[in-house]
């Protein structure tokens, strides 16, 4: 993938190749250190550099008559002092850092592939109809998530179950979020307040089947959800 890093001015600086944003910011910064590294020191003089080559290699007066070693014959020969055979040592075990060997470890499995669903009944979900009446916007979360919707549409997903889609997915709320829905709904000229119903299923039967939706989150100010299956 290319990035484009930008200036504050948002004057294009370099183009970089990589798996994501982060390493892209990586590279772009280990190339300007190289450039400006290699910009402040200063460049060799090939003059210079040739002359101190041909110095080192200049043999100098004083040491051109130095006497050369003697031969090992012309030595005094010496009896080596016999040496004594040093003990084996023993063995020592390896120290037990805690750590695990990764090459004598297993490798990781892979995660089981999500389950796709396309219907829920009612029943697996526990699905109720309750009384909204009292639910406020600062109730904290339960164990529930929350559907708002018609009467006739509620009575439906009691008789026959929910049918999932992705290309039209089922709006859920935790329990704060409730009040703000039933507001809409109370503003549509087409519903009204009487025409309205609220159901509830167990969040740990479908918590795997749900995606985050951040806008109705950001405009109900309670966590918003899409349940798609999976599918």
């Amino acid at each position: 993938m290319i990035f484009r890093i930008n200036d504050g001015q948002g004057h294009r600086q370099a183009r970089i190749a990589a798996r994501n944003g982060p390493q892209a910011l990586a590279l772009f910064w280990r190339r300007r250190g190289r450039r400006i590294l290699a910009e402040s020191l200063p460049d060799p003089d090939p003059i210079v550099t040739l002359r101190r080559n041909f110095d080192m290699a200049r043999i100098r007066p004083d040491t051109a008559e130095l006497p050369l070693p003697e031969p090992a014959s012309a030595r005094p020969s010496s009896h080596p002092t016999p040496r004594r055979p040093r003990a084996p040592r023993p063995a020592r075990e390896p120290a037990d850092t805690g750590q695990n060997d990764l090459f004598a470890a297993p490798p990781p499995t892979a995660p089981p592939p999500r389950r796709q669903v396309t219907h829920l009944d009612a029943e697996s979900l526990q699905l109720a109809r309750i009384h909204y009446r009292g639910l406020q916007a600062s109730d904290p979360a339960d164990s529930y998530l929350y559907h708002i919707t018609t009467e006739e549409n509620a009575e439906a997903i009691l008789r026959d179950g929910i049918s999932i889609s992705r290309r039209h997915p089922l709006l859920l709320t935790e329990r704060g979020g409730v009040p703000y829905w039933l507001a809409l709904l109370a503003d549509d000229d087409d519903t009204g307040t009487a025409d309205v119903a609220v159901l509830r299923m167990k969040r740990f039967m479908i918590d795997d089947l749900i995606e985050d939706d951040p806008d109705s989150t950001r405009s109900s100010g309670s966590p918003g959800y899409f349940l798609t299956g999976n599918t």
